[in-house]
């Protein structure tokens, strides 16, 4: 049965909505790993650093240590939306680790 008005969401954007999991890896190594293509019906990502390594995310393949934003191991994030980061958040993102690879949880919303 359908909902008899629309969510919160759609109706304070005035488009529906859908959330993906890890659309491209879950996966991130110790070079840069692509973790999000470019996509512009992206509103907003979560990325969840679920390994005990640091890591750090870029918005290209040269992410590293002195080149990133850093996201703790143990469930360190990072999270960009369409209305407080403007158009980085429709561009592709990269992260890496540093000591080992590990397990990132990855969260997009788009536009449907």
């Amino acid at each position: 049965m359908a909902a008899p008005e629309k969510i919160p969401a759609e109706q304070r954007l005035g488009y529906p909505t859908r959330p993906i999991v890890n659309p491209v890896t879950d996966t991130v190594g110790t070079t840069a790993t692509l973790i999000l293509r470019n996509n512009p019906d992206r509103i907003f990502w979560l990325a969840v650093n679920l390994s005990s390594n640091k890591g750090y995310i870029g918005w290209d393949a040269q992410v590293s240590s002195t080149r990133g934003i850093p996201i703790a191991g143990n469930g360190g994030f990072v999270s960009c939306t369409l209305e407080e980061d403007g158009e980085l958040t429709i561009h592709e993102v990269w992260a890496v680790l540093e000591n080992a690879a590990g397990i990132f949880y990855i969260v997009e919303i788009e536009r449907r």
